[in-house]
């Protein structure tokens, strides 16, 4: 069974996520932290596929905790935000791992994008 997290310091995205992914990839586990200190203690006895991370939490960036995922897991990373600028975008190539950057909230067709990314 796949496994996805969800890094994000809002619990309406963890149960919209939820809600989301049992209708879009229902055979996905899904595991949701409020704290990036929590995922990264997770993902030091976990494997993950996909790890989904807002780009804007309260404790750090999402660029700030790239190289603390990166030592823990090579799946692919996904950041979500509700307001994109064009040097988040631009910043996404430089880090391979990251693979999109889309603003909140998630519609079906971007669900689609980011599981087809690894191969859900």
């Amino acid at each position: 069974m796949p496994k996805l997290i969800l890094i994000d310091d809002d619990r309406i995205q963890h149960l919209l996520f939820k809600k989301q992914l049992m209708m879009y990839a229902p055979s996905w586990e899904f595991n949701a932290f409020l704290a990036p200190t929590e995922a990264m203690t997770w993902l030091q006895n976990n494997e993950v596929d996909l790890i989904i991370s807002d780009l804007n939490l309260e404790e750090e960036t999402g660029w700030e905790i790239l190289s603390k995922i990166a030592k823990l897991s090579q799946a692919p990373i996904v950041f979500l935000t509700g307001h994109a600028t064009s040097e988040d975008r631009l910043k996404t190539a430089d880090f391979p791992q990251v693979k999109g950057l889309f603003e909140k909230p998630l519609s079906e067709e971007k669900w689609q994008e980011i599981l087809s990314m690894i191969g859900g």
